[in-house]
């Protein structure tokens, strides 16, 4: 592992670029997946915002934030089309796909307003070991949220979700990135006989 200096943290995309050509296959496919429910609600004459995430993070609650969820880092012409689209819906139904592989969730979070004809896609990769005590926290409080977010981490607009659990179907896949405690299996060589 290499170590990185503060502010060094790279993006999703760019663990992405480095990692395996499984793992980058994986995130083009949702990209393209993304894309091609979009445009299949567009012939049913929904408006719908696509929202690509540069970083997506899983945050657990803490009491020195005020949010709690997957925050999606997009550029600021997509945050003003997202502040747009929640502005004048109330997204009263959630789609959930997602995939994982390689310690990957690559994850297409869908948002309608059927009254306003309004969808708004949000999709992203995270990893699944950062995910851990969000999974936890969101199955125990049974909601779910998705925050658009700038890269200050200032979150620009937000959407709750009830069924936490078409986000994690399988929690136990996450649970087994927990950190084990550690047990020591070296004696000092003073135990007796």
């Amino acid at each position: 592992m290499v170590r990185q200096d503060a502010g060094e943290t790279p993006g999703d995309v760019d663990r992405l670029a480095s990692s395996s050509d499984a793992a980058r296959n994986g995130w083009q496919r949702t990209i393209e997946d993304t894309r091609a429910m979009a445009a299949d609600r567009e012939e049913h004459g929904y408006e719908t915002v696509v929202l690509v995430s540069d970083d997506t993070s899983p945050v657990a609650p803490a009491s020195d934030r005020d949010h709690w969820g997957l925050t999606y880092l997009v550029s600021g012409s997509d945050r003003e089309a997202f502040r747009d689209a929640r502005a004048r819906a109330e997204f009263d139904e959630t789609g959930v796909y997602q995939a994982s592989q390689e310690g990957n969730t690559f994850l297409v979070t869908e948002c309608l307003d059927h009254d306003a004809e309004l969808v708004v896609f949000l999709a992203g990769v995270f990893r699944m070991e950062h995910a851990v005590e969000l999974v936890r926290a969101a199955l125990d409080r049974g909601e779910m949220y998705s925050h658009v977010r700038k890269l200050n981490g200032e979150v620009a607009g937000s959407i709750r979700h009830e069924d936490a659990e078409a986000f994690f179907p399988d929690p136990d896949a996450y649970y087994s990135y927990e950190p084990t405690e550690f047990v020591d299996t070296v004696g000092d060589g003073n135990e007796e006989a």
